[in-house]
């Protein structure tokens, strides 16, 4: 037996001791076989173990995920154990189970070798407080101190490869079948912060759909397909609407050239077909009430309405950009670009294969029957190129505004 520490400072480290980290990661290098059961998991835990399982001698993994019944299971988690499941029963490695039955928060990591006859042997084992996200400390469990011993008696091996068995047949299911856990939608850090962007709880959230009619209108959200991510052609919308960041850059007055837009700024065009519908909501600010915890003030502007962007003192682009791209990129569909003009790759790009995963391809504004109190600026006197005169964000009154809320579909076949 041997005791495994893990390193957090203040908390002393002697260089000699033993990382629990260390332990598993080479365990599983020279592993035929591994079975896991822990509470949680995270992204970068089970990057890890599919990175161990993909270059290693594994021939067979079996992952038991404890803690999520109650609780519900965080999106890009949900995403994730879904892609690795799907990866290891197309090739025949192994499986993903999650406890359905009661909450089970034990941690336990047993290892088999092949023995001279090149049949599976158990070996080792490693037990203690660490979750699979001891794989990849990162964020707050980076700071999370564990603690864990090996075991290598045969007896002691036997009980705990019998209790993992008895676990899998007793109390899981595949993660090929989720339908009876709740999927949750991670806080948006990028939204953090944003005066005008206020966070709603699920009793809010419930109040605002019992308040909901039958007036709906449903916009589709424009991507290219991921082959045509390149493309210039205004049909594939590689660099408009949602992938605005990739088209021209913005002119800066002070230093004369063109700068790269946000990665984060969007622009939700309405086809007229939409904007001319006798519901759609124009001419005044309304606020929107999304299904993920979020609400803030909208408008439609432009020509014809056709625009439909956040309503408020700065950034309106980036307040509607950052929820939906925030949102794509906290479940892990894509990932954030500083920089768009050196995603050669266009990896940042958002393509109808992302949304179609996401189920984000239409995005449904239901009007509720209930109005709230809300920031009206005042206009400025019209000019040849703004006909209704721009927004005095100066000044403004509080007047009572509709309340719309908002989810997204999949495309309708």
């Amino acid at each position: 037996m041997t005791i495994l520490y893990s390193k957090v400072p203040p908390m002393p480290f002697g260089e000699s001791l033993p990382l629990i980290s260390d332990q598993l990661i080479e365990e599983a290098r020279s592993a035929s076989r591994i079975d896991i059961a822990v509470g949680y998991v995270s992204v970068d835990g089970l990057d890890k173990l599919d990175s161990l399982v993909s270059n290693g001698n594994i021939k067979q993994i079996c992952l038991v995920v404890g803690m999520y019944l109650e609780s519900g299971i965080p999106e890009s988690i949900y995403n994730r154990v879904r892609l690795l499941h799907n990866k290891w029963q197309a090739t025949g490695k192994g499986e993903i189970r999650f406890v359905n039955n009661m909450s089970y928060h034990g941690k336990v990591y047993l290892f088999w070798q092949p023995d001279q006859q090149g049949n599976d042997e158990l070996k080792s084992a490693v037990v203690g407080s660490a979750n699979l996200s001891v794989l990849a400390p990162l964020g707050t469990v980076a700071r999370q101190y564990e603690l864990a011993t090996t075991i290598t008696n045969s007896g002691q091996l036997h009980e705990l490869s019998t209790h993992i068995e008895k676990l899998k047949t007793s109390c899981t299911i595949s993660a090929t079948n989720l339908n009876d856990f709740k999927v949750i939608h991670e806080r948006i850090e990028v939204l953090g912060g944003i005066e005008e962007v206020l966070e709603t709880t699920e009793s809010e959230q419930d109040m605002y759909r019992s308040l909901q009619t039958d007036i709906e209108i449903r916009i589709p959200i424009k991507a290219p397909l991921a082959t045509n991510r390149f493309s210039t052609a205004r049909h594939d919308y590689a660099r408009s609407n949602i992938n605005v960041a990739y088209g021209s850059g913005r002119y800066n007055k002070l230093s004369g050239g063109v700068e790269p837009r946000n990665w984060y700024e969007v622009q939700i065009t309405v086809n007229k077909t939409i904007s001319t519908q006798p519901n759609y909501p124009k001419n005044k600010p309304f606020w929107i009430v999304t299904d993920d915890g979020y609400k803030f003030e909208a408008h439609t502007t432009a020509d014809n309405n056709k625009q439909l962007t956040a309503y408020g003192k700065t950034g309106n682009d980036r307040v509607f950009g950052r929820w939906i791209k925030g949102r794509l990129a906290t479940a892990g569909y894509v990932k954030p670009v500083d920089n768009t003009a050196t995603d050669t790759d266009r990896l940042g790009v958002v393509t109808q294969e992302m949304l179609n995963a996401a189920q984000m391809r239409v995005m449904v504004l239901t009007k509720t029957s209930t109005q709230e109190y809300g920031v009206v600026f005042n206009r400025l006197a019209p000019t040849p190129k703004n006909k209704k005169g721009a927004l005095d964000k100066k000044h403004w009154t509080r007047e009572l505004l509709d309340v719309w809320t908002v989810h997204f579909e999949g495309e309708r076949s």
